[in-house]
């Protein structure tokens, strides 16, 4: 059975994935990325690679699509099919910046779970920002990453300066998934890198934000079902 990797986000696990776990390993065998012991991108596509087959499909949310589009600089030719889930064509845009640097401090300062109350709704679409299911499943990530991985994490975000150079040189089927209302990886962020990587697939999902995975976890599964089976 092919192999597909997937690699979580910032302050993410694998319960991230939750929603698309059943539908996916009928068609693959999965393995779980972690990149939460590494302090760049580099170091963590290194792990990826690592721990992957010769050859496998490749998804990554936030910043695990910042790793997977190092993989793809990296060791393209391993990568069979590539999902970038609410990514940027590299680094952050300017308001999610500011955003990671004023969270570095409240983290610093405040402490984490100050940060976690204040950040939890600016992740999530207007009808999610009160949900307790999805606060909840935000929080418990969050604490099972913790908060020195968590800023190790958030530095390596702000460490990329440039877009990807070989974005042009995708050649793989791709799919680009982003949610309409999200504010740190805007719908034309997204419209950006599918622009970038020939004959990608750009996906907007109404009724989600940033989270694509848990707000809209069955829209979700359906696009990545259709893409690793293609």
């Amino acid at each position: 059975m092919p192999t597909l990797v997937l690699i979580p986000g910032l302050l993410c696990d694998r319960s991230l994935w939750n929603g698309q776990i059943a539908t996916l390993q009928d068609y693959s065998e999965i393995i779980f990325a972690d990149i939460t012991q590494q302090s760049t991108i580099s170091e963590m596509a290194t792990a990826v690679l690592q721990n992957a087959p010769t050859q496998f499909s490749l998804a990554g949310f936030s910043l695990g699509g910042q790793v997977a589009l190092e993989i793809m600089e990296v060791a393209k030719d391993r990568v069979e099919r590539l999902a970038l889930l609410s990514t940027t064509h590299g680094g952050l845009l300017p308001a999610a910046e500011a955003s990671i640097r004023h969270a570095i401090t409240m983290v610093e300062t405040d402490g984490f779970d100050r940060y976690l109350d204040e950040a939890h709704s600016s992740y999530f679409a207007a009808y999610g920002a009160d949900d307790a299911k999805l606060r909840h499943i935000f929080v418990t990530m969050a604490h099972a990453v913790g908060p020195r991985a968590g800023l190790r994490q958030m530095q390596a975000l702000l460490a990329i300066r440039a877009p990807f150079t070989n974005l042009d040189q995708i050649d793989c089927p791709t799919v680009i998934i982003g949610g309409r209302e999200d504010r740190r990886t805007t719908p034309e962020a997204h419209r950006q890198l599918a622009l970038e990587i020939p004959r990608s697939k750009l996906r907007i999902i109404d009724g989600a934000a940033h989270f694509t995975p848990i707000e809209q976890p069955g829209k979700v599964a359906e696009i990545l079902s259709s893409w690793i089976t293609q």
